[in-house]
Parts: structure tokens; sequence; C-alpha cells
């Protein structure tokens, strides 16, 4: 049969009649739940706070080399903390976790302090300086160590929070100082590569001085003052030609044996003017003296002589002048044409046969031609003299125009040279001033990370500072026993409650006239009460004994928990009495 509850007075006959089953098991839980509390070991927390402070030098004067992200700073010195042999240091160090070193390896030890440490960031929100805008910033954390000892928690987290302070000091300082070993190996070579590049520029413009850009200028007027003085040379050179031709003209009519002068013999200068005189000379002999006369002898053997001498002068005299113009066609020719042309080849062909007649003529005469007999005319002599002198000086123009022209063709040769020069130039110049931009840049970078490296070594950068210590715990952080019991004395009534509902809906008994009327469907007329007997009542007296003993006893192991786990009684009964003032339930 289903039980019924129709009204208040059934719930509490079921307390009364299930009673025990309420109590007994929530003085169970509950005086479990507080061995349960004491028996857990007290674990205490010491936490240092730790502030990032910013660097004290305005960033204007001097910026840091190393990356002020806190966040990826905090982290990777966490790693470094929290590596092994750090951990294994500071357990050996203050003799930590000696319960479990039998039990547990090495490594368990370790994987339970880095569980006993605890980083927390704390965070704040700041203006941010570049855009103006609020942002939030980690501006400190703490870092906290949990322990059974407490004096050991206080040193371990003050060790800990020092090896944070110096492991930051330490990273800074190594990437500052890697930063500028870096530059300055950048710098060194930076520098060599500037000397090879000098040494390249020095032998370019040692090897090509002259073509080279600035040399343009230079070049360009020595060109046209050449040319100008080439032009000129070859203007004189012109002249000395028509001045010989002319001279030339003036010579062909001029007799170089006039009479009049007599030579150092008292003969008359002109061989034909003598054998005139001699002719003449011997026909008056001859009319006066036979024909073997020693004087008409001698007389004849002269005129044959002379003869012989004005026949062969006549034909030098003739070969000579060919040979004077055939040496005026060929400078007319020289001054238009070059060496091998065909004129210019005939002409020196004819001025060589001419000179071997002349040669070969001054022979029959029993002397060279420079050892004929000298024209003592004046006039000729002097004509002679000049076309001698143009010739000369024509020359030497010719040699002076020749080197003027050498001097010439290299100058253009520079100015032809020059812009593949000036390019070849320019590219080099470009990469040595591009060396040079960058050495100057990377040299202002060596000193700025030169004066971060001092700014850290000096710890004027960005670092760590403890603002709150960690102090000695005076109470245990974990467990908190008064949960445990509150938990226990809630498990307890649930407990209680949950076994006394089983056992009486398991009940089958009837304990009312009213299920007992709708059981039979037949009113009740009487009800019999219960008749007690002496063991009954012996039995119900000890069982209240036991109740009230359990219930003196779970109280008074609360009363312990909470006055030796959470706080003494008497404290608490003031702190309950000042909050209830404060309510203003109680009256101060």
């Amino acid at each position: 049969m289903e039980k019924e509850i129709t009204n208040f007075g059934d719930y509490t006959a079921i307390i009364k009649r299930r009673k025990y089953y309420i109590v007994i098991p929530f003085l169970c839980v509950i005086i479990a739940s507080a061995i349960i509390a004491y028996v857990l070991p007290s674990i205490y927390k010491s936490t240092t706070t730790i502030l990032i402070e910013d660097q004290q030098i305005p960033t204007d004067l001097v910026r840091s080399t190393v990356p002020t992200v806190v966040e990826e700073a905090i982290q990777t010195i966490t790693q470094q903390i929290m590596s092994r042999s750090k951990l294994l240091e500071v357990i050996k160090r203050f003799d930590l976790y000696n319960d479990l070193r039998g039990r547990e390896t090495t490594e368990e030890i370790i994987e339970r302090m880095r569980e006993d440490i605890n980083l927390e960031m704390i965070s704040a929100e700041i203006i941010d300086q570049r855009t103006g805008r609020p942002s939030v910033a980690t501006i400190a954390f703490s870092l906290s160590y949990e322990w059974t000892d407490p004096s050991k928690v206080q040193k371990v987290a003050n060790t800990l929070a020092s090896l944070y302070l110096e492991q930051n000091l330490k990273d800074r300082e190594k990437k500052a100082r890697t930063t500028s070993t870096f530059i300055a190996a950048e710098l060194n070579m930076l520098n060599e590569n500037i000397n090879q590049l000098e040494a390249k520029i020095a032998d370019f413009k040692e090897k090509h001085f002259q073509s080279l850009p600035e040399m343009a200028q230079l070049n360009f007027q020595m060109v046209q003052r050449l040319d100008r003085e080439v032009e000129t040379f070859q203007q004189q050179i012109k002249n000395l030609k028509e001045r010989k031709i002319y001279l030339e003209g003036q010579l062909a009519g001029i007799d170089p044996d006039l009479p009049g002068i007599l030579r150092p013999d008292g003969r008359t200068a002109d061989s034909k003017q003598r054998l005139k005189y001699l002719h003449t000379e011997y026909i008056t002999l001859k009319t006066s003296l036979s024909e073997k006369h020693p004087d008409v002898i001698k007389m004849k053997k002269e005129i044959n002589s002379l003869e012989k001498e004005v026949i062969l002068k006549d034909e030098i005299q003739l070969k000579q002048n060919q040979l004077e113009k055939l040496k005026t066609d060929l400078a007319v020719k020289m001054a238009r044409f070059s060496k091998k042309h065909p004129d210019v080849i005939n002409i020196r062909k004819s001025i060589k046969f001419i000179k071997k007649e002349i040669e070969e003529k001054s022979k029959e005469r029993g002397k060279t031609q420079n050892d004929a007999e000298s024209p003592e005319n004046p006039a000729y002599i002097n004509i002679r003299t000049q076309i001698e002198t143009t010739i000369m000086e024509s020359s030497s123009l010719r040699k002076d125009r020749y080197r003027l022209k050498r001097k010439l063709e290299k100058y253009q040769k520079r100015l032809e040279l020059t812009p593949q020069i000036e390019l070849e130039y320019n590219l080099l110049s470009r990469d040595y001033n591009n060396a040079r931009m960058r050495y100057q840049e990377t040299q202002h970078k060596l000193m700025e990370a030169k004066s971060a490296e001092e700014l850290e070594k000096g710890q004027k950068g960005q670092k760590f500072t403890i603002i709150d210590p960690a102090i000695f715990p005076e109470k245990p952080d974990k467990p908190n026993r008064l949960a445990i019991i509150l938990i226990g004395f809630i498990l307890g009534i649930g407990a209680g409650i949950g076994s006394a509902s089983l056992k009486e809906f398991a009940d089958q008994a009837i304990y009312s006239e009213s299920a007992l009327a709708l059981l039979t469907g037949k009113p009740v007329f009487a009800v019999i009460p219960l008749i007690e007997t002496k063991t009954d009542l012996k039995r119900k007296r000890r069982k209240k004994i036991i109740l009230v003993l359990s219930i003196l006893v779970g109280t008074g192991l609360i009363l312990s928990a909470i006055h030796f786990f959470y706080k003494p009684l008497d404290v608490l009964w003031f702190v309950i009495l000042r909050k209830l003032v404060k309510l203003g339930i109680l009256s101060p």
C-alpha cells in the first residue's frame, strides 16, 4: 500500500518515529567531516607582489633595444625559473618535500612544486600614449608559493621573487649586449666593404684619371684649343706651300750664274760667258799663233772642258729644276692625299729616278750633286735659301701638326670614353655612398645600442621591483576547515533525511487509525494505546542518553574545530556581537 501524507502531523510523527535514522547518519557525517578537517595538513601560502617599472630615463633621450612586451618577458622568465635545474636547486636549498622523497620520483616532486607555485598577472586600464585610447596593460604580477611549513613558504616565495628579478636583469643585459655585439659586427663588415670600395674607386681613378667626369670640361676645352691650333698649323703649312710655289716661280726666272762675280782664281763666274770669251781669244790666238803653240793647245783644252761642263751643267740644272717641280707637286699631293695614293707613289718614283740621273751626270763632271759648282748669283741664292727655309718650316709645322693631331686624338678618345667611364664611376660612387650612408646609420644604431646596454647595466631601464614582499603566514590558506564542516553539516542533514525516508517508505507497518481506515475501508471505533513494559522504558531511556551524548559530542567536535582551525570562540563571539550591533539587532 502506498502511504499518503495528508497533514503536517504526519511529518511530525515520521520525525518522532525515525529520529534515530535522522540523528545517527547526521552525527556520523558531521563527525567524519570534522575528522577530515582536523586530519588534513595545513597548507600555508605566502605571496610576493612585483611591480613592473617603466624606463626611468625618457625614451626620447635613450631608447632601449630590449623588447618591452611584458607578458612575453614574464612567460619567458617563468619557463627559465620553472626549469628542472632551478627548482631542484631551490628544493635542495630549503629541504622541501622531504616527506615525498621516498615515495615519489624527482620529476614528480618537481612537478608538485610547479603546481604549488602560482603566478597571477595584475592589469590596469591605462591611456595609450600613441593612440590616446584606453587599453588594458599588465602593471604588476603576484608570485605565491604553498606548502606546509610557514617559515619555508615565506623564504621560498622571496627566493622565487629574487630569481625573477635577477633573471629579468640578466635577460635584459644579455639582449642589450647581444644587440650591441651584432651591430658592432655589422659595422665592421660595412667598414671592410667601404675600404674595398674606396680601394676600387682609387684604382679606377688612377686607371681612368684623364677620362673621369670631372675632367670632361677640361678635356673639352683642350679639344677645342688643340683643334684651333691644328687649324692654325694647317693654315700656316698652306701659306708656306703657297710661298714655296711663289719662290720657285721666281727662282725659275733667275740665272744662277750671272757674270760679274769672280772666283778666287780670277775666272768669270759665268761658264757660258767664259766660254764665249775663250772662243774670241782662241780665234785671236790662231790668227797670230799656230795650232801647236802651247797657248793655243792650252786654250783649246780649256774650251773643250768648258763646253763639256756647260752641257753637263745645263743638263744637271734642267734635272734640278724638274726635281724641284716634282718635290713641289709631291708636297701639294701629300696635303690632299695619303702616302698610298697612286699619284703620290708615281711622283716619288719620278723623284727617285731624276735623283739617280743627276748623280750619274754629276759623276760625269767628276763630282756629285752636292759637290757641283754652287751658284754665286745673290738673288738666286737668296730665293733658294728662302725656299729651303720654307721647306724646313713646313716640315717642322707638319711635325708639330702631327704631334697636335695625336694629342687631339688622345683628348677626343678621352671624351668618347667619358660616358662609359662616368657610368662605371657613378655605379661605384653609388655603391660607396650607399655603403657610407648605411655605415653612418649603423654607427648611430651602435651608439644607441651602447647607450641602451649601459642603461640596462645601470638598471635604469624597465625592471621588476618588489613592492610587497612575502610575509610569514599566520594562518593556513588550505584547507578551509569551516567550509569542510559546513559541507559535512549539510551532507549530514541530507544523509539523515535520506535514511529516514528510505526506512519510512520501506516499512509496511500501520501507525495511525486513518491509515487503517483507509486500508480496510471501514471506520475505526477505538484505539488501544501502546503498553510499555519496564524493558521498553529502559531501552527508550538508553536511546535518549545515547542521542544526547551523540549530540553533545558532535557539538563539541564542531566547536573545537571552529576554535582551533577557524577562529577562537571568544573572538568569534565578539565578531558576531559586533555584526549584530552594526545591524541594529543589539544595542551597544
